[in-house]
């Protein structure tokens, strides 16, 4: 396939501790939960179908109480359907960069957190994803966050490791 890209199970258990997590690193999240709940919507090609129900199903077992006050809520979109989804997270797994692009102007819109499943999404205007070596750490595009005017909280600045585009070095 023209965007294949593999997707580890590992990884995918890594991200779906994660994610519900960094949400409450953002210092404006009260002002941004709906209905006292962090929604995460799933982005995800038919290829990928499997992979975007395994990782809903972790987080869902996962978070079921929740976390901390916050409900947390998972929602599965193709990327092929009406990508204006109300969320606190969108969550993008590989896909043509037209459709990462489009889902960050969607996300923007709603001023939610990106987050994909690889670094390499990061060139399209996401804000962040994970390294995963001898330690697992954030990547963030600090360009795209400082732009979007998300404000996460100064411990989570600090342990990330800061994207910097090959393309413009």
């Amino acid at each position: 396939m023209l965007f294949s890209f593999p997707v580890n199970e590992s990884i995918l258990n890594i991200h779906a501790t994660m994610v519900p997590k960094i949400s409450l690193m953002d210092y404006n999240l009260p002002e941004h939960t709906i209905d006292n709940s962090v929604v995460i919507a799933i982005f995800y090609d038919s290829r990928n179908h499997k992979d975007a129900l395994f990782l809903k199903k972790l987080i869902d077992t996962k978070y079921n109480q929740g976390i901390g006050s916050y409900k947390i809520k998972t929602k599965l979109v193709l990327y092929s359907d009406n990508l204006d989804i109300k969320a606190n997270v969108y969550y993008f797994f590989p896909t043509d960069p037209l459709n990462i692009r489009r889902g960050v102007k969607s996300a923007n819109l709603n001023q939610a957190i990106t987050f994909s499943y690889s670094k390499k999404e990061l060139k399209e205007g996401v804000m962040l994803s994970v390294l995963v070596g001898i330690k697992v750490k954030p990547i963030l595009n600090l360009k795209v966050i400082k732009s979007r005017n998300i404000a996460f909280w100064p411990v989570f600045l600090n342990i990330s490791e800061i994207y910097k585009d090959e393309e413009h070095k």
